[in-house]
């Protein structure tokens, strides 16, 4: 559809056929977010009484801001479709909006009457209650560093080895055979090891 074209069926809805239909329906295929297509293709079902009208209705409906001018433009209430000085949207297409009423008006004085007014959020101040303190936080840290029995594997140990960590990997040890006593004599002849390696 040439701009000339839509711009001729937005000044004047009732030129809207069967013709027009298939080129809106294309247009709003191509265009998905162009409000005016939709209601002006939504305007042609309703004025060819096609069976899809419904369906595109409850589609179109959540699409447009102003659900009110909308329902008085499908049923003839309004002559035109309702939208800003038509003159600006030939010189930029994509730019169709509906007209504002008293509603709307409103709505838009609070928003710049909130911005205006220099609002602004109020961070929540952190009390001393709310802060670990120093010696909490360095409790936590000690606590996180140093490991379990349930979390020491013969794998941690061979690492401690492995790292030369001697006091470690013994520690280790000592613990696994404790807790694995039918591989006591294994952790014996590793704790030996250790042993003899530290005191070189």
């Amino acid at each position: 559809m040439q701009k000339e074209e839509l711009y001729r069926l937005i000044e004047n809805p009732g030129l809207l056929n069967v013709e027009t239909l298939h080129e809106l329906k294309e247009l709003v295929g191509q265009f998905p977010f162009f409000q005016t297509g939709w209601m002006l293709y939504l305007k042609n079902l309703k004025m060819v009484n096609a069976s899809e009208y419904e369906t595109v209705l409850k589609s179109v409906a959540v699409r447009i801001p102003n659900r009110k001018k909308l329902y008085k433009w499908l049923n003839n209430e309004a002559r035109t479709p309702v939208f800003t000085s038509f003159k600006n949207t030939r010189e930029s297409f994509h730019s169709f909006q509906l007209e504002d009423d008293s509603e709307s008006t409103k709505s838009n004085s609070l928003i710049d009457k909130f911005l205006s007014s220099h609002a602004t959020i109020q961070t929540r101040k952190n009390t001393e209650e709310e802060k670990f303190s120093e010696r909490q936080q360095k409790e936590i840290l000690e606590k996180s560093l140093t490991e379990s029995d349930e979390i020491v594997t013969e794998t941690l140990a061979m690492i401690y080895f492995q790292q030369k960590k001697y006091d470690k990997a013994l520690e280790s040890f000592r613990k696994l055979s404790l807790k694995y006593p039918e591989k006591s004599a294994y952790f014996a002849s590793r704790i030996e090891e250790i042993e003899r390696l530290k005191n070189i």
